[in-house]
């Protein structure tokens, strides 16, 4: 799947995202765990590899606010590719193991 597959899919799911406000951090069960910043994020249930990451400005979400604190009370500001949300959709295409 291309990148414009994998976007038209996202928009498909999200409709038209101006519509919809974004999740507080906290709402999406958001989670940074540093442990996992030097992971291989080809293979794992992280933002990196969601259809809603953009790697933008450190890190955006198009459903996640990129502000305010995660579930541990971390504030950072951005969308880690290392974090992980309960609005996952895997990006198969930056997948190592497609057997999620």
């Amino acid at each position: 799947m291309s990148d414009k597959n994998i976007i038209e899919k996202a928009a498909d799911v999200v409709g038209n995202i101006t519509k919809f406000q974004k999740q507080s951090k906290l709402k999406s069960a958001y989670v940074e765990q540093e442990e996992f910043k030097d992971a291989n994020l080809h293979s794992g249930y992280f933002c990196y590899n969601c259809i809603y990451w953009m790697d933008s400005m450190g890190g955006k979400c198009m459903i996640v606010d990129d502000e305010g604190p995660d579930v541990f009370g971390k504030v950072s500001n951005i969308i880690a590719p290392h974090g992980c949300c309960n609005g996952y959709e895997a990006n198969f295409d930056k997948l190592d193991n497609t057997n999620v």
